[in-house]
């Protein structure tokens, strides 16, 4: 019984029995028990067919990994292991990516000495320029009235200088574009060829996934029939048991 102040008696049945007051204070308890009776030889097969299951171990069967899965596993560890395909994709590209380095920290071809190696590297070509360059130097100087003066030379060397500079440094900066367009291709190449790689592996390992899936599934299939069989068993349509008490009082 449940305490209820709204009640002239103060108290009620427990939500799951109804009372009723008869005539001489007799009463009568209806309450819910379970299945009904006709349900009860069904309810004990079913017991006993998930029993049956339990103990075949089919309700903790565990589906194993399908020759699909273990292909991929096999190729990624081929593709990822030290040495592998992408272990020497992912070295050529840190290696490319060293003309980066040298831009951020300013060294190699980036660095202070750069110009005059490359003078030093194009000496014989720089030299021919020069030449060339000289003779029309001396012959403008000769026109001009200061061939041999000390303001005519110095203004010849500086020409020579500027001439072997900007040859250098023309070079510089084409090996510099050069050098950032191959590293560039040599990443994008290394990223692009890793995934497509990946991807035939992951396609395999999809389909595998899949297929153990189906797998267990299968292997479920009793166990989920048997609770699919209770969850009906238990629906309200099925009906229920009910029991009626009756106690005298005055």
């Amino acid at each position: 019984m449940n305490c209820n102040p709204l009640s002239p008696t103060k108290w009620t049945a427990h939500p799951h029995t109804m009372v009723r007051w008869g005539g001489g204070g007799n009463k009568e308890a209806t309450k819910t028990t379970g299945v009904p009776d006709y349900l009860q030889p069904y309810i004990e097969n079913a017991a006993g067919s998930a029993t049956d299951i339990y103990n075949s171990g089919d309700m903790s069967a565990v589906a194993g990994l399908t020759p699909e899965q273990k292909d991929a596993y096999q190729r990624k560890l081929e593709l990822g292991k030290r040495g592998g395909m992408l272990d020497s994709l992912a070295a050529d590209s840190y290696g490319a990516a060293g003309v980066y380095r040298d831009a951020a920290a300013g060294t190699g071809m980036y660095g202070e000495d750069a110009l005059g190696k490359q003078i030093t590297a194009m000496k014989e070509t720089i030299g021919s320029a020069q030449q060339e360059q000289l003779g029309g130097l001396m012959g403008q100087a000769s026109m001009g009235g200061g061939l041999g003066s000390a303001r005519g030379d110095a203004m010849t060397g500086a020409a020579l200088s500027k001439t072997g500079a900007d040859i250098a440094t023309g070079e510089l900066a084409a090996r510099r574009a050069g050098a950032m367009t191959g590293a560039g291709g040599v990443i994008n190449s290394g990223s692009t060829i890793g995934g497509q790689l990946g991807a035939g592996v992951s396609a395999t390992e999809g389909v595998g996934g899949a297929l153990q899936q189906q797998n267990q599934n299968e292997a479920d299939a009793a166990y989920q029939g048997i609770s699919r069989l209770f969850g009906l068993y238990g629906a309200p349509a099925m009906g229920s048991k009910t029991v009626t008490n009756s106690s005298g009082g005055k």
